[in-house]
């Protein structure tokens, strides 16, 4: 990924995740909205197995990584430094800042992340807290992310159905190009958002964006392999700066085999028939 910055810090960072032109990024902050999720009773562990794959980046929350620590080795850190929002919620708000840039630099990380929600009757204050980020991540040197989506894929992206729902025409290619341009406009350095589910829709919200952009795998997909990979080698055909797929990757019998298929993809632009034979 390109950086015009100065700020040396700062490219240093971005370059411990950016090994590659293209990032591939693992998530496991799920613990943070739902609890226990299956596949992350043992973070230590999971982060053993996914510094020996080809992967680029972890993004975990401050309690996980104070236990990883010792396992991250050459890994790159994205930091979620925002959450109070839990799957118990029984209406929508704004996620609440928990800790500091400041303080994701203390604890080691190499970005930080914070979810932007717009659509909803706090996307204020939201959108106040991005930017209020975005300059103290910049005095610190952190490149910050902001994960934001479009209002129709909400109540998927979480699981339920407090949100407002979208009308029958709504234009998600459109919503998606919208709210990342938003999220830039208010200081996001990287957007993290969600597949269209077409090439040239999504290649849209790229170039129009202002920002790289990195591609998130949503709720578990029912389909096989092939479709997984598929949606990986669609983002990077649509200018997508990288992926960072969770639950489709850790929850995978093979999952250091299926990184490395996707690491494929990403890193070393192989075709999905290809990358297949990884898995094998």
């Amino acid at each position: 990924m390109k950086t015009t910055t100065v700020n040396s810090g700062r490219t240093i960072r971005i370059q411990r995740i950016w090994k590659h032109p293209r990032a591939v990024i693992i998530p496991y902050d799920h613990g943070t909205y739902s609890g226990v999720v299956k596949g992350l009773e043992d973070p230590l562990r999971l982060t053993e197995r996914i510094a020996r794959s080809k992967a680029d980046a972890v993004l975990v929350t401050p309690g996980v990584l104070r236990i990883i620590a010792p396992a991250v080795g050459n890994l790159g850190v994205v930091l979620r430094i925002d959450g109070a929002y839990t799957s118990y919620a029984t209406a929508p708000t704004d996620f609440l800042s928990m800790i500091t840039p400041e303080d994701a630099l203390r604890l080691g990380a190499d970005a930080v992340i914070v979810f932007t929600f717009i659509g909803i009757p706090d996307e204020a204050s939201s959108l106040q807290r991005l930017g209020r980020t975005s300059a103290d991540a910049g005095l610190w040197g952190i490149p910050l992310i902001a994960e934001v989506l479009a209002p129709g894929y909400l109540n998927n992206h979480f699981g339920t159905d407090i949100f407002p729902r979208a009308g029958r025409k709504t234009d998600m290619v459109a919503d998606t190009r919208n709210v990342s341009r938003i999220a830039m406009e208010a200081g996001a350095e990287i957007i993290k958002t969600r597949y269209t589910g077409d090439v040239a829709g999504f290649r849209s919200v790229v170039e129009t964006c202002g920002a790289p952009v990195i591609v998130a795998g949503g709720p578990k997909l029912d389909g096989t392999d092939e479709s997984l990979l598929r949606l990986a080698h669609d983002c990077m055909g649509a200018g997508a700066a990288g992926i960072i797929f969770g639950r489709n990757v850790w929850q995978h019998p093979k999952m250091e085999r299926l990184i490395n298929a996707i690491c494929a993809i990403v890193h070393e632009e192989e075709s999905v028939q290809s990358a297949l034979k990884l898995l094998r």
